[in-house]
């Protein structure tokens, strides 16, 4: 995400996905939507999952890099699961996870790529004042002065290829 939108709307976003799939009553509804309208099937991108749910940034600028950035967890994130997209890993990940008999409540984050470049899921307790397991969703992200400096070295490198 870090290369895709800003800081502040990479956090503004993981706020919204958090407090949207959280614990109560707004996992609840998430349950009741997916049963009622199938958002999260493979008749939807997460693009459009999103755009219904209006989990987007308010900045419209910052909105069409967050759509950008979910179109391209198709063709450029891997997932933990072999031969799986990480925009089908999270789209089945929500899927399976709010049609399951006991759904848990969603937390995504994000981790370095250098770590791992796959999109991973798993499950645990990652907020450490609360006993509730939660389905993890964790985004690999490049923060944006390292890649800024990989394109500059890109551009640089190709510029010298020219002379």
């Amino acid at each position: 995400m870090g290369l895709a939108i800003s800081d502040i709307t990479t956090a503004d976003m993981i706020f919204q996905l958090n407090s949207r799939f959280a614990f109560g009553p707004p996992l609840n509804e998430m349950i009741g939507i997916q049963k009622e309208f199938k958002i999260f099937t493979e008749r939807y991108s997460l693009r459009q999952a999103f755009l219904l749910l209006h989990i987007v940034p308010a900045d419209f600028k910052q909105r069409k890099l967050w759509l950008e950035f979910l179109d391209r967890l198709h063709t450029n994130y891997i997932s933990d699961e072999e031969g799986v997209s990480g925009h089908d890993r999270i789209r089945g990940a929500y899927r399976d996870n709010l049609e399951s008999n006991k759904p848990l409540p969603i937390f995504t984050t994000t981790h370095l790529a250098d770590d791992d470049r796959r999109v991973l899921v798993t499950t645990g307790r990652p907020i450490i004042y609360e006993r509730l397991t939660y389905l993890i969703i964790s985004i690999p992200t490049i923060p944006r002065d390292e890649g800024q400096a990989a394109r500059t070295a890109a551009k640089a490198a190709k510029k010298r290829g020219k002379k």
